[in-house]
């Protein structure tokens, strides 16, 4: 079965009127600035974490690399 052209010149116009609708409220109902204020709770909650699982895998490194005896030049720690 074929559908015209016209057809999913509609269903498209459709859809893309639907998503800008939906964007637009997100936008005027204040979404995303909650989503990004959340966003960055979250970031500052985890970052000892990350902070100490950076050391942790900078330290695993330099040891394989003694154990190997390979010279590596690891970036400076940017804390």
């Amino acid at each position: 079965m074929s559908h015209p052209w016209q057809f999913y010149a509609k269903v498209s116009g459709a859809c893309l009127l639907l998503g800008a609708g939906m964007e637009g409220f997100m936008i005027k109902t204040g979404f995303y600035n909650k989503v990004t204020e959340i966003e960055a709770e979250r970031l500052d909650e985890t970052r000892e974490d990350r902070e100490a699982f950076q050391k942790m895998l900078r330290a695993e490194i330099e040891r394989q690399a003694r154990v190997k005896h390979i010279a590596i030049k690891l970036p400076e720690d940017r804390t």
